[in-house]
């Protein structure tokens, strides 16, 4: 495991792209621009407690988090 790497991410210059990851180590680097969501769907989540939100709405939130945890598996 290479544990030289280093990850910067910028703002992105264009607003048709998304943000701009630079990954890079000893023997290179790799940069690339994440997508930007072509239309906001719905509202993104705010970073409170869970009480103060909702209840049903939580727990989809905590639904669709669980569910990507168990993607990667």
């Amino acid at each position: 495991m290479d544990l030289t790497k280093t990850v910067n991410i910028f703002e992105p210059v264009k607003n048709s792209k998304g943000a701009e990851v630079t990954i890079s180590n000893d023997s290179g680097r790799k940069t690339f621009h994440l997508p930007r969501p072509t239309s906001l769907i719905e509202k993104p989540p705010l970073a409170i407690e869970s009480f103060a939100i909702d209840p049903d709405h939580y727990y989809d939130l905590m639904k669709r988090v669980e569910s990507l945890c168990c993607e990667s598996k």
